[in-house]
């Protein structure tokens, strides 16, 4: 019987670690471990019977009841090498309305896997539990230390996971780098891929607004209705156009992708970064921030979410409310910021500025792609996507990167392909991620490990088929 030739034996084997990561995923998702009631426990046991079966050691830490962190290492062999962590999180978004799929059943459907956490951060999860158990079985051992962390509470604030961790069992992970969720492949119209690795992130903030007005029965109209006081006062917000700035990490994204631009672009991005006249930056910076994924990156943003009432439909209130959910650039004074909106009501005093979650300054300083981590990211991407620009970016959104920034952890984060301008789909309805991202997105990482901790490629990275579909 004659042997297959090594090519073969390398794609049955990308064949395999994909199956792999695609089966995780759909048992991922039906466990529920969305925020309202999040059933960690049965994700980490779930995981770690994953390592059983290969004979990776693991440790889980329990906050408390149903919350669950799951770590897992394998030994490197230089002490002297920082360990570099794969880190994901259990917990997922609650079901919004509008799904047309059963959101925990992983159904498949026009060559996609839908279902909660399909895109954060299960996926992560399948694609990390895929890759450190095949790891685990090679004779290569790593350089340095390779660190699987599952955390808990991601979605809520990271109390029971990562905050909890550094506080109680950090001497046991103690990375020197990570890889996380909150980058991606941007395909661009004229065929150049920009790979987008996170290496800052947007403040979290939220305030609460509040209108007074007069309370009684509505079968007698009253005038001061806190309601319409209310949406009075957001409509004032929405028309408040905050001024664009062009942080570090966004300069950097706007060079790189410079070349890329048709003239009436290169024209606007040239004023933008070079021109000496401030006005003209700024109205350069003004068009840019026309492009909604432009706007996140040039601007303080904040969004109404949560709207509040009394409940009897047959009475008006003396207070009506809703919550502003604030995404600030790194460098914004959350108080000036919060100022800034209460100048908009310095006349009325029936509106009401509170703040109920504070970001906590300053921020970690941003990544800027000079380390070596961003270089295998760099050298990863030349295999898998010749021709693609690899940047340090600015994601929009806030989680555990930020925690580990400060804890002194050279962090990155990558993911799947992204569009931009139409978004993704976590937290949404029908959310799902398409078989081949998952596939892709697992071939990128392993490559990044392959090359960072490893020092050489354990499978072959080359471009394929599946990185144009």
């Amino acid at each position: 019987m004659g042997t297959l030739p090594i090519g073969a034996v390398e794609n049955a084997t990308w064949d395999e670690l994909n199956a792999s990561a695609k089966k995780h995923l759909k048992n991922l998702i039906q466990i529920d471990t969305s925020v309202n009631n999040p059933d960690e426990i049965s994700a980490a046991r779930y995981i770690y019977k994953e390592f059983n079966k290969h004979h990776v050691d693991w440790d889980i830490f329990v906050p408390y009841q149903g919350r669950a962190n799951l770590m897992a290492r394998i030994k490197g062999t230089d002490p002297t090498q920082k360990p570099l962590l794969l880190i994901t999180h259990l917990d997922t978004a609650n079901v919004q309305d509008g799904w047309t799929v059963p959101p925990f059943q992983a159904v498949e459907k026009d060559g996609a896997i839908y279902g909660l956490g399909a895109t954060d951060a299960k996926n992560y999860t399948a694609a990390y539990v895929a890759l450190f158990t095949w790891l685990a079985k090679q004779p290569q051992k790593p350089v340095r230390d390779l660190i699987f962390l599952a955390t808990s509470g991601e979605e809520s604030g990271s109390e029971p996971g990562l905050l909890w961790l550094k506080n109680t069992h950090w001497d046991k992970i103690k990375p020197g780098y990570a890889l996380n969720e909150g980058g991606g492949i941007i395909k661009d119209k004229d065929g150049t891929d920009i790979v987008f690795a996170e290496a800052a992130t947007k403040l979290y903030m939220d305030i609460k607004i509040t209108a007074l007005g007069k309370e009684g029965h509505t079968s007698i109209p009253q005038e001061n209705n806190a309601v319409y006081n209310l949406s009075q006062a957001l409509a004032k917000i929405e028309n408040l156009n905050l001024p664009p700035r062009v942080t570090p990490p966004v300069q950097t994204l706007f060079n790189a992708i410079l070349p890329l631009q048709d003239e009436d672009g290169k024209t606007t991005l040239q004023m933008l970064l070079f021109d000496k006249n401030p006005q003209n930056r700024q109205t350069a910076a003004e068009v840019m921030a026309r492009d909604p994924f432009f706007k996140t990156q040039l601007k303080d943003t904040l969004t109404p979410t949560q709207v509040s009432s009394p409940a009897d439909p047959g009475a008006t209130s003396a207070a009506a409310s809703a919550v502003l959910n604030v995404r600030l650039l790194p460098d914004t004074d959350p108080d000036e910021f919060l100022a800034q909106l209460q100048a908009l009501f310095k006349d009325d005093d029936s509106i009401i500025l509170e703040v109920l979650e504070r970001p906590q300054t300053p921020g970690p300083k941003p990544m800027d792609g000079t380390d070596e981590l961003f270089s295998s990211i760099q050298h990863t991407a030349g295999k898998l996507l010749p021709g693609a620009i690899t940047v340090p970016g600015l994601s929009p959104a806030s989680g555990d990167n930020e925690i580990l920034r400060k804890l002194g952890v050279i962090t990155y984060g990558l993911g799947p392909e992204m569009d931009p301008l139409v978004g993704n789909t976590a937290h949404a309805a029908d959310e799902h991620i398409h078989e081949d991202d998952l596939y892709n997105q697992l071939k990128f990482v392993a490559g990044v490990v392959f090359d960072f901790a490893y020092k050489q490629d354990l499978l072959p990275l080359t471009a394929t088929a599946e990185q144009g579909s």
